[in-house]
C-alpha cells in the first residue's frame, strides 16, 4: 500500500518522467546522421510533449478558452509576465521557433554537428538531449508559476498513465 502523494507533487512528478523520457527520445532521434531528418520527428515531439504539460496543468489552449473572460484574462497576463510563449496558446511552428530563440538555441549548429562522424552525430544527440530538456523544464516551470499565482483555476484533469519503462526512473 503505497503513502498518498499530494496532487501538485504527482503532477511534478509525472510531468518530470514525461520530460526525461522525452529528452531521450529527441537525443536518439537526433544520432541519425541524416542532416534535417530529425527536425520533422523532433518538432513533433516537442509539441506533443509541451501540449501535454500544458493540458496536465490545466494550461491547454481548449481549456484556458473554457475559462470565464476575467480568469482568461489573467492567465494571458500571468504567461506574458512569467515569460511563457506557450501557455494556453496552439503550438505552431512559430509559437515553437520563438520558444527555441528565447533558449538562445541555434538549430543550425546541432544540425552541423551531424556532418562529423561520430563524434558529430553525439555532439548533436547531446545538444537535442539538452535542448528538450531546458525547454521542457522551463515550460514546466511556467505552468507550475501560472497556477500556483490563480489558485481559482479549476482542478488539472487526471493525470494519464505513463507506461512503464527503465528510462522514467
Amino acid at each position: 500500500m503505497g503513502v498518498a502523494v499530494p496532487a501538485d507533487q504527482a503532477l511534478e512528478r509525472h510531468c518530470r518522467r514525461l520530460v526525461r523520457r522525452q529528452a531521450l527520445k529527441a537525443a536518439g532521434v537526433s544520432v541519425l546522421p541524416v542532416p534535417g531528418a530529425d527536425l520533422f520527428v523532433n518538432g513533433q515531439l516537442l509539441a506533443s510533449t509541451l501540449g501535454q504539460i500544458s493540458m496536465a496543468h490545466g494550461l491547454g489552449p481548449d481549456q484556458v478558452a473554457r475559462l470565464p473572460a476575467p480568469l482568461r484574462n489573467r492567465v494571458d497576463d500571468l504567461a506574458m509576465e512569467v515569460g511563457s510563449y506557450l501557455i494556453g496558446r496552439a503550438l505552431t511552428q512559430g509559437v515553437l521557433i520563438s520558444a527555441l530563440r528565447g533558449l538562445g538555441v541555434r538549430l543550425g549548429v546541432q544540425q552541423a554537428a551531424k556532418f562529423a562522424p561520430v563524434a558529430g552525430q553525439v555532439a548533436s544527440a547531446a545538444l537535442s538531449g539538452w535542448m528538450f530538456k531546458r525547454l521542457f523544464d522551463r515550460h514546466l516551470a511556467h505552468c507550475q508559476q501560472v497556477r500556483a499565482a490563480l489558485p481559482e483555476l479549476p482542478a488539472p484533469p487526471p493525470l494519464p498513465a505513463l507506461p512503464h519503462t527503465l528510462a522514467a526512473h
